[in-house]
């Protein structure tokens, strides 16, 4: 299986004129086979050494690839997987157990505990009174708060319960916590480093974005965690880290200038750096990222993240996930519509489509990778083909961020969205991108290369970049990422029919789920 582990951007200096900011981002790979471990039901896991191996693959394939040795490189970003963590004893270095992947499940029961306990239950209805007082953000968020599997303190107790040596260590104040970013700068500075970028400390749901920092001692107190354990929070900029405190941090002898977690990266790298920009990446999930500018905004049922920050510069972001986008595709393929995606886009080009009135529901997404089996077909007669039954299901995921984007707006009216960035392996697909075009009434945007190239790679080369002086400002990353883009614009004859069909789909979402 295919794991995004880390991006590494390779970016060639021009050795005649090394001091212009006009050098040529030369080289991009990102992924390495890396084996996930199921030892049990629900449980998903990563070798920590395998996983390393993996990196310096990555990165000796990419100077390949490149046709440059690591002495050409000026410096490497980092884009990790978010909510994958390890735990390890801070005197050895030696790790209680394998990496513990963010769709790993084995602390359902936990959770399903914690969203029934009373404490909980208290915190959440006299939150919702103080909100009908105050309405501040931050009470806003914790009465709509939720524990899930995704979040990493229910695995944390997990650990508690079952792993002796960790329980026993983290009371003698022995161990030190990672998410993927975390472990990589700590081998890469030989131990000295133990830091995680805000971009990924943002996710865990151990961060408070409203003061930038861990939440209080005394909420891991209540779990029996020491917060000691917890890595420092640092600027994506870990060059800037790196001066200042005067360490080595190298992978294959060459620098590490930036960490981003990974749907942060590809923010940067669609070059969503103004406020209310926004992009959509939608590959085994779907992921639609806003630019909130340098305070946070909360959005009920949505993610209130960090971005990123760089020196002075910050970004706040607001994400909502739909994790069934990848096996939609899969359902699509094995209705028998169509083998493939770009059979979509042949089909377009000879206008064999037909007038398809059949609509595809499922329930609101939680974390799974396999087949929904709930789903609904509306509207399908006789005349109906397996094609019309594979393009709802395409058609589906316009609606969904048609949703989403309507979600936003009603609660932030000053949000005017012109553009929306897509990037990810369903985004390659012309008939997808013209869709969410034309049911969103949107410019939707596509690098010309995205079979090429993987914009979170692109946003951690960006960065990495501009952190060791390839370029001096966004204005320069944005002219070479404007070179790349291809657009789809929304067809404004078709926008009743489209508004007609989507209220159509949004009802029988409601009435059906």
């Amino acid at each position: 299986m295919i794991v995004r582990a880390v991006a590494t951007a390779a970016i060639k200096i021009n050795e005649e004129r090394p001091k212009r900011a006009t050098q040529s981002l030369h080289s991009l790979q990102y992924s390495e086979i890396v084996n996930i471990l199921k030892p049990f039901q629900g449980w998903e896991e990563i070798n920590p050494n395998e996983l390393q191996n993996g990196v310096k693959q990555v990165l000796q394939n990419a100077l390949k690839d490149a046709d440059l040795k690591s002495n050409n490189i000026k410096s490497i970003g980092l884009s990790t997987q978010r909510n994958t963590f390890i735990t390890w004893n801070k005197n050895t270095g030696q790790h209680y157990h394998n990496f513990i992947t963010w769709g790993d499940s084995r602390s359902n029961i936990i959770v399903k505990e914690l969203n029934k306990s009373i404490t909980f239950k208290i915190i959440k209805y006299i939150s919702k009174i103080l909100y009908l007082i105050f309405a501040t953000k931050q009470l806003k968020v914790v009465k709509s708060f939720t524990f899930s599997n995704i979040q990493i303190l229910p695995k944390l107790l997990w650990l508690l319960q079952n792993n002796r040596k960790f329980r026993q260590d983290m009371k003698n104040n022995e161990v030190q916590f990672g998410t993927l970013d975390t472990w990589l700068l700590y081998q890469a500075s030989n131990g000295k480093l133990h830091v995680t970028d805000v971009s990924c400390a943002s996710a865990t749901g151990l961060f408070d974005l409203f003061t930038m920092s861990w939440m209080p001692n005394l909420m891991f107190q209540y779990f029996g965690i020491t917060n000691t354990i917890l890595p420092s929070i640092c600027d994506s900029n870990i060059l800037k880290y790196l001066a200042d405190n005067n360490i080595t941090c190298k992978i294959s002898n060459i620098s590490i200038a930036c960490s981003l977690a990974d749907q942060s990266a590809s923010l940067y790298g669609t070059g969503s750096f103004s406020k209310y920009t926004a992009k959509v990446t939608m590959g085994t999930g779907m992921f639609l990222d806003i630019n909130c500018g340098s305070l946070p905004e909360v959005c009920l049922g949505y993610f209130p993240l960090i971005g990123w920050t760089f020196n002075e510069d910050i970004c706040f972001s607001l994400e909502a996930v739909d994790y069934n986008c990848g096996s939609l595709i899969q359902l699509a393929k094995s209705i028998g519509g169509l083998n493939n995606l770009k059979e979509l886009n042949m089909l377009k080009q000879g206008n064999e489509f037909s007038t398809n009135n059949v609509l595809f529901v499922l329930p609101e997404s939680e974390p799974s990778k396999s087949i929904r089996k709930d789903y609904s077909f509306i509207g399908v007669t006789t005349c109906t083909t397996k094609l019309d039954m594979a393009i709802s299901i395409l058609e589906s995921f316009a609606f969904r961020i048609k949703k989403i984007l309507d979600n936003y707006h009603n609660e932030m009216p000053q949000m005017v969205l012109n553009t929306l960035w897509v990037d990810g392996g369903v985004s390659r697909n012309d008939y997808i991108c013209q869709t969410i075009a034309n049911v969103t009434s949107t410019t939707v945007v596509r690098m010309k290369n995205s079979n090429r190239t993987e914009v979170s790679c692109l946003g951690a080369a960006f960065m990495a970049g501009l952190s060791s002086g390839v370029w001096t400002n966004k204005r320069e990353l944005m002219n070479f990422r404007n070179r790349t883009d291809q657009k789809f614009f929304p067809d404004n004859n078709d926008y009743f029919a489209n508004e007609y069909k989507y209220i159509r789909w949004l009802y029988n979402q409601k009435c059906l789920y």
